[in-house]
Parts: C-alpha cells; structure tokens; sequence
C-alpha cells in the first residue's frame, strides 16, 4: 500500500517575532513525497528511528468496514515499505470500532511500545497501550478506564522510564469535565500502584473542566514532566506544565505548587515537552493571544523549577501550529507542525543553540490541499525524519513520511 505522489513543494516566508535576522529558507520545487494509504483517510501520528537504521511509522488508517484502525509501517532506511500492516482485531472486542494511536517509542529489546485509545462498547474510549514484538506481532494490550460511565479516556504520550516501565499522558473525564491524566506502568503494562491511586493521577487544572496532557517524559531526578492544556481563567486555555516525582505527587519546588502555566487572554496549548541538556524544558504548542496572525507557533523554554527563560512566536498571517519539538545534537531544536496560507502545509523549522529562539532555518512541505507535521526527531546521520498526513486529490489523506538532512532539504 505504498506509493510515492508528485506534489509541489510550497515556500513560505513567514514572520518571526523577536529574531534579529531572517532565517534560510530551504527551496524545494516539484518534490516527490513517500506516502502510505489504503483508499480511506490514513494519517502518521508518530515515527521512530529502528535499530537496523529503517523506521517505524505508527497512525491511524480508516475504512468503510472496520472504522479506524491502528496502522504500522515498517520502512528500510531509504522510507520504503518493508512491512504495511493494518491491525484490524486485536481483541475481541467489535472489529467495527474507533481504536486511535499516537505515539511510539523503541524498546531496548527491539520491540515497540505504543499508545492511543480504544473504543468499548460498554466504556466508550480507554486509554490503550499496545507492545509489539520486534517481528510486529502483538505482545500484550492493555487498557484504562477512568471509571466515569460516561464519559471517554484518551491516551497521547508514551515514554519509556528507568524501571523499564512505561509513563503515559492523556486526558479523563472527571466531576468538572476532562482532567489530565497520567499513568505509570511496569514493563508489563500492568499498573504501578505506588504511583499516584493505584497508578493513575488526575490533574485538574480547573474547575472550569476541559484539561488534557499531551506530552509526558520521565525526568533526570527520576520524576515525570508532564504538559498540555488548562482553563485556568474564564473559557481560555492556557498552556500548563506539571512537575511531579517519582510517586505522582505534585513536586512543590516548581513554580511552587507543582504547575506553572503561559498564557494570556485566549487560547493557548502546549503539544509537547522535553528536558534539555541544561536540566530545563522546552514547549512547544500554539498561541492565538500574541503573535503575528490568528495563531502562532509559541515556543517556551523554562528552567528546572518552573521559571520562563525565554518565549517566541512564529507565523504568518494565518494560522500555524506546532505539534513537537526535539532538542538538536548541536543543542538547538527542531519543530514540527503546520502552516496555513492558501491551504494548510508541513512547517518545519531548526532553531538555533544558545539562543533565545531565533530560528536558523525553516521549511515548508505541500502541496494545493492540506497537510500537516504530526512528529519529528533527529535521525543517527543528524538529519530527521517526519510524518504526519497529505490530503490527495483523490480526496483523501495518506500517511506522510519525509526525511531531510541536516540543513532541512528534503531526501525523500
């Protein structure tokens, strides 16, 4: 189910608050995407680098029988399928269901570990964690249910932990509407009971309801980083971190209460954290309260306890929205997301080391309809790899995979 679609390769040129020099943009004209579909809407939500060099591509694929899908890619170090698989029962729940992926990471014995969420007939969605076998074959499934009646858990982030277990982020409906929602795992995908209530932790950011935790990674002190949204005033989200320790407890030496929050007078989210090199962290997410156009692309960088070191926005006139960020070899970081003109485009950008966030180089992939950058990370030859999803003009999205170099043009 592999093929490769002519699609030109759009420029953009977009306004940047707060950089004292233009960044390069990277010229691509006429470029050939690999992409991956069935005749229904595919998208790539997460791809990892394998130990034999290739990728694992992970999303979700839909279909008129089985609904939505979770679908794995597995790709040779030049994006070529070695195998394209489609998991349409993987319990024996009904086939005809909305089971969801978002993210993916390798495990040290070869094999991978994923999250997304996974639609019951008598619990509606459950957070679903699924390990697959280095061979691709199931090697357990588990699922979380918050325990409302009615309401849905939804699972976004999945990170590997010192204990070999595994830390997850995603969102519960709880007594004021969606809560944060963290949980820890052993190797086994069975719960840690220590942490949290009996290994899960609610975070309500507000009473006003509506939170979520989109990212979440264990830390260098052996606590978790955990980031999303909260309405903490009004009907607007803010962007929110939450520092806790090893047990799930709030860690008071972070902002003083375990949570520091950016925003101001409309919506602000942050999609993704990561700790950096200097015991700090970087955000990144999407700000409509400042900037250049409807939203931006609102990067933060904090220390450890909390503080804002620096902040930036990047866009257009339009909307632009960013969905990870990766700290670089060179200690900068690479950003992933979409910018909108005349449609929706992969934006890219590199910022640079020991900087305040000006941007050293940017890129934009596309063609007439939309597409969008889901995930990317730094490649062993110190370029990167991406996926997310183009819109055809056959009228459907397919799985995007896109490989750049170093410097950000594209190598397929």
């Amino acid at each position: 189910m592999h093929k490769s679609t002519l699609i030109s390769c759009l420029l953009s040129i977009l306004l940047f608050t707060g950089c004292e020099e233009s960044p390069t943009s990277v010229q691509a004209s006429d470029a050939v995407y690999t992409t991956f579909g069935a005749s229904f809407d595919d998208e790539g939500t997460a791809v990892t680098q394998t130990p034999d060099g290739g990728y694992l591509v992970v999303g979700n694929s839909y279909s008129a029988e089985t609904l939505t899908d979770m679908y794995v890619i597995k790709t040779n170090s030049n994006g070529e399928a070695v195998s394209d698989s489609i998991f349409t029962a993987i319990t024996d729940d009904v086939v005809t269901s909305f089971d969801l992926i978002s993210d993916v990471k390798v495990l040290a014995d070869g094999g991978y570990i994923l999250v997304g969420s996974k639609f019951s007939t008598t619990t509606n969605y459950d957070v679903w964690l699924v390990k697959l076998n280095a061979d691709l074959s199931v090697a357990f499934f588990k699922t979380f249910d918050g325990g409302s009646s009615n309401g849905n858990d939804f699972g976004y982030s999945v990170n590997l932990c010192d204990d070999n277990g595994f830390v997850i982020a995603g969102k519960t409906f709880g007594s004021n509407g969606y809560d944060m929602w963290i949980i820890k795992t052993d190797a086994d995908g069975e719960l840690v009971t220590a942490f949290g209530t009996g290994g899960k932790l609610s975070v309500d950011g507000t009473s006003n309801g509506n939170d979520a935790a989109y990212s979440v990674s264990q830390t260098n002190d052996g606590g978790y980083i955990v980031t999303g949204e909260a309405r903490i005033t009004g009907n607007s989200a803010d962007m929110i971190v939450v520092k806790l320790n090893s047990v799930g407890a709030l860690n008071t030496s972070f902002d003083t209460d375990g949570m520091a929050t950016f925003g101001s007078t409309l919506d602000e989210t942050s999609k993704f954290v990561q700790e950096t090199s200097d015991g700090g962290f970087i955000l990144v997410g999407n700000s409509f309260s400042s900037g250049s156009g409807q939203s931006d692309i609102y990067i933060v960088k904090i220390s450890d306890d909390g503080a804002k070191v620096w902040d930036t926005f990047i866009g257009s006139t339009r909307n632009d929205f960013a969905n990870c960020v990766q700290q670089t070899t060179d200690g900068g970081f690479i950003i992933v997301g979409n910018t909108y003109s005349t449609s929706s485009d992969v934006f890219v950008a590199k910022i640079f080391p020991n900087s305040q966030g000006e941007v050293e180089w940017q890129s934009t992939f596309g063609g007439d309809f939309d597409d969008v950058g889901n995930y990317i990370s730094q490649t062993n030859d110190g370029g990167y790899i991406l996926t997310g999803s183009t819109y055809t003009a056959d009228n459907m999205n397919q799985v995007l995979l896109i490989k750049l170099d170093a410097n950000g043009s594209q190598e397929y």
